[in-house]
């Protein structure tokens, strides 16, 4: 948890800073808060099962909740537009998940200047004030992919596919996988990891240039299971699925399927579902009655393979 720690967060998260008390007398005076949640994409089964948690703690808590999100998670200036239009609304929180870990900066200095909390799930920010981030230890979570793929082979290549470059959350999950395969020395990296920009037919094209490049690849490891599930295409098709391994992140219930079914091999299951709730419920609270979350609440990440994949055939 140290790394995490470190890189926590490169988004400042701040205590007390927001000016809340608008939002107060209007929640004791009976009116309804109303947050807005912007995942990176709802094309992804991933953030639809945060939105549909995030809205069941809405709906208990009594709270309107507004999701809107881009088509796609490449388009970062959409979601910032769709950032902005929610300070215009005047919501009393906003949830994100940024597109652009850089870029999503400036909108949310503009929301700390409207007094509006922010809290960012699953990917942080690189800087503005925030008032927590709920997430996976994306670095730990690298780590822990190393180490099994290290308990799988005892030499040979190692390709990595990645979504959006410079992605901050991709890039922990790239860069704790590196640091515990580089101690293994008869385990090479196959190259810099490519990028698919989260599309399954763009992962499945990198992967059939990977299998040609590199014909000892023993595993391809996915920084997200919508690689993975494009990736696996590859691989079938070129007659590979018992040579090359195949490790997602995520723990969707379609990779699980998968697992099941022999078409990739593991995957690092996270909670998007405690991820959206969490969120929820932390801007409830500091706005309600004045209880600051911690600055990082890293929600559990576990490996799912073949002895264990039917307990992810559902979001947790």
């Amino acid at each position: 948890m140290k790394k995490a720690a470190g890189i926590l967060l490169a988004g400042t998260l701040v205590a007390g800073s927001f000016a809340l008390s608008a939002q107060a007398e209007g929640a004791a005076s009976g009116e309804k808060l109303k947050f807005a949640l912007i995942p990176k994409t709802l094309n992804n089964p991933f953030f639809v099962a945060m939105a549909d948690k995030a809205q069941e703690k809405a709906d208990e808590l009594g709270i309107e909740l507004e999701t809107i999100a881009p088509p796609q998670e490449s388009d970062i200036d959409q979601q910032i537009n769709m950032f902005e239009s929610m300070i215009e609304k005047q919501v009393d929180g906003i949830l994100v998940v940024p597109n652009g870990t850089k870029e999503i900066v400036s909108s949310i200095e503009r929301a700390n200047e409207a007094g509006i909390p922010v809290v960012t799930l699953d990917t942080t920010a690189e800087g503005g004030e925030l008032l927590c981030f709920i997430g996976t230890d994306n670095y730990a979570g690298g780590q822990m992919a190393g180490e099994y793929i290290a308990s799988l082979i005892d030499s040979g290549s190692v390709a990595m596919v990645t979504g959006t470059p410079g992605n901050l959350t991709q890039e922990e999950r790239l860069r704790g996988c590196k640091e515990v395969l580089e101690k293994h020395e008869n385990i090479t990296l196959a190259g810099d990891a490519v990028p698919s920009y989260s599309d399954r037919a763009q992962a499945m094209s990198q992967a059939e240039n990977l299998i040609i490049a590199y014909p000892d690849l023993k595993v391809i490891y996915c920084v997200n299971d919508e690689i993975a599930l494009g990736v696996s295409e590859a691989v079938q098709m070129a007659g590979k699925v018992e040579d090359i391994a195949i490790i997602g992140f995520d723990g969707a219930p379609e990779a699980s399927q998968a697992i099941l079914d022999g078409k990739i091999t593991a995957t690092l299951a996270q909670q998007p579902g405690k991820m959206g709730e969490s969120g929820v419920e932390a801007l409830y609270e500091y706005i309600v009655n004045g209880t600051q979350p911690e600055a990082f609440t890293a929600t559990d990440c576990s490996i799912a393979d073949k002895e264990n994949a039917e307990e992810y055939l559902d979001w947790h």
